[in-house]
């Protein structure tokens, strides 16, 4: 009999060790903050730890206490997408990659015709987790550096079956999905994307800045608004209940206003560019425009116009993303406690994956600086308002970004190129590594390390593309403990939803691994 109960003792033990992490169902509810600096790795983490703060400094998300290593595999491929990966996030199910943009599949050139299946998210709800809470009665919202549109935010409010179709995703902000017409709106949202809410003749604004004229031009491509079906969606905005705003003075006297009014609890619609709020570019281009600021040379910002449009337009010194954040999240703070439930934030460093994939190596490290700035923000609300939990994550590495240091550098002290690859055979020479200005430039100084030595190296890629990399996801605040508990073995790119899921409803689900998204009924 003794015998029989330590068999059965230890089968038990073995049990619990054993449990899969998903046997906890119930935990705290609470707001959920999902931060996305997108095609960031741990490589590009390190080189911005080096630059801005010396590689014995700390960042903010040094400071995030929890942490799991990110799988972001697709379906049908290795590497994430920008569409496929926010899918993924929005609904908790693996998709394909090409062309997915809330629904599995879309437009891919290996699938023509296709046009993605409309999907089931993990909890069963017909839409994304955000459209869920919104239906809940939660307060959402979003913010990006980028357009609003892409994918980063626009994956979790819209459903199409390609993602260049921009100005169909801004219509389903207001509109709602197919077939979901009047969902609830988002409280706030903050971005670039003005050329997607305008006809595409809508006349420039000139001293006045009304609804019925653009402020922004595509600082890189020279386009202005883009809409084709005569839709003005900042009329119908306004007409719904929101507050629009598109220049820094409408921004900032919105938050003075916020600030002296605690009551005060608007709808905000913000569109700071026509396209990103960044110049999609390389260095070398961004110089042949002119968008240089040379009162800022010799600075660790650069004279690059990197944000915004040239001094003295009305798109110079946008917003940042931790300006957009700080009020998006003040905002939802004060719907929350008005609905009387928990809210839930996309914020969206786009900067991160956009520049890296131009190989803009003071792009990079100057948006990595804007995403840790906005971390910054979202660690002291954490502090203010515990009941919040804050997960970062990026769906991919963009551009491998790698340091190099010492710099190689030729005679005149200009960075040259990295070694090859001495095979023997194939191609066997190195590639151009980028300095302060691009490629042929000084190289970059990193802030001083502990011995007080400030440390030169330059920037390679792996090319403009984006890789596997190794991401590291991230958290703080309520629930946080579960990347560490809960995940510690496997934090798979489908467990961002379940982690935000769990936050928002209270319920940890059932992983998705190797299951295919049920199709919706229509």
């Amino acid at each position: 009999m003794q015998r029989l109960l330590v068999i059965l003792l230890a089968l038990a033990l073995i049990t619990t060790s054993f449990s899969p992490a998903y046997s906890q169902t119930e935990v705290q509810t609470g707001n959920v903050i999902f931060f996305h600096p997108d095609g960031s790795g741990l490589n590009h983490w390190n080189a911005a730890r080096m630059y801005w703060y010396g590689p014995d400094g700390e960042l903010h998300w040094d400071q995030l206490p929890e942490m799991a290593i990110y799988r972001g595999h697709m379906s049908d491929r290795l590497v994430g997408t920008s569409n496929g990966g926010a899918t993924v996030h929005a609904f908790g199910y693996k998709v394909l990659g090409p062309g997915s943009f809330g629904k599995d599949g879309g437009i891919d050139p290996d699938e023509p015709g296709s046009e993605g299946r409309s999907i089931l998210s993990l909890s069963g709800y017909p839409g994304s987790i955000m459209r869920e809470a919104a239906a809940a009665g939660m307060p959402v919202g979003i913010v990006n550096d980028g357009d609003l549109p892409e994918p980063g935010t626009g994956a979790f409010l819209a459903e199409v079956g390609d993602r260049n179709l921009s100005n169909e995703i801004a219509r389903q902000f207001l509109d709602g999905r197919p077939g979901f017409e009047g969902e609830p709106l988002p409280k706030v949202m903050l971005g670039g994307g003005e050329g997607f809410f305008l006809p595409s003749d809508t006349p420039a604004c000139g001293e006045e800045i009304t609804l019925d004229c653009y402020v922004h031009v595509d600082q890189v491509n020279g386009r202005g608004p883009a809409r084709d079906d005569g839709r003005n969606l900042l009329k119908e905005a306004a007409d719904l209940g929101y507050v629009v705003i598109r220049t820094r003075a409408e921004f900032d006297a919105l938050w003075e206003r916020i600030q002296a009014e605690p009551d005060y609890a608007p709808m905000v619609l913000g569109l700071f560019a026509r396209d990103d709020i960044f110049n999609d570019t390389t260095e070398e281009r961004l110089i042949a425009l002119g968008l240089v600021d040379d009162s800022m040379k010799g600075t660790k910002e650069g004279r690059l116009i990197i944000w915004g449009s040239r001094p003295g337009t009305p798109g110079y010194n946008p917003p940042t993303a931790a300006e957009m954040t700080q009020m998006a999240l003040e905002l939802l703070r004060r719907h929350s406690e008005i609905a009387g439930k928990p809210f839930f934030l996309v914020s969206e460093v786009e900067s991160v994956d956009n520049l890296p994939n131009n190989a803009n190596a003071i792009g990079g490290l100057r948006a990595l600086k804007a995403a840790d700035d906005t971390i910054g923000v979202i660690r002291q609300f954490i502090a203010e308002n515990p009941n919040t939990l804050l997960l970062t994550a990026a769906d991919s590495d963009a551009g491998g970004m790698q340091v190099f240091g010492p710099a190689p550098v030729d005679e005149n002290g200009r960075v040259a190129t990295s070694t090859g690859n001495p095979t023997g055979f194939g191609l066997n020479h190195g590639f151009p590594l980028d300095g302060i200005e691009g490629q042929n430039t000084a190289p970059f100084l990193a802030a001083p390390d502990a011995f007080g030595n400030e440390l030169d190296f330059a920037i390679g890629w792996t090319g403009t593309n984006d890789v596997a990399g190794g991401i590291v996801s991230r958290a703080e605040g309520l629930n946080a403990e579960l990347l560490r508990t809960e995940f510690r073995s496997r934090f798979d790119s489908t467990d961002v939803y379940r982690l935000m899921y769990a936050t928002l409803f209270g319920e940890l689900l059932p992983a998705s691994y190797g299951q295919q998204a049920p199709t919706r009924s229509e």
